[in-house]
């Protein structure tokens, strides 16, 4: 028999399936997703990377 005359401190515990993931969590979880992140920082640092060297470069000589 459980104690109805006070009523509970808390509410009950809500199940996992019906809070959200946050971003990083889910990012975590899933081999893929982190595998697509890490793709797309690498493509945006190398291709930055690339553009500041080309620009750097001196301009070649018209013969």
């Amino acid at each position: 028999m459980s104690d109805t005359a006070s009523p509970p401190s808390q509410p009950p515990p809500v199940s996992g399936e019906d809070t959200p993931l946050p971003l990083m969590q889910r990012l975590y979880d899933s081999p893929f997703l982190l595998l697509s992140a890490c793709i797309v920082v690498m493509f945006v640092f190398f291709t930055a990377w690339g553009m500041i060297e080309i620009m750097s470069l001196e301009t070649a000589p018209l013969p």
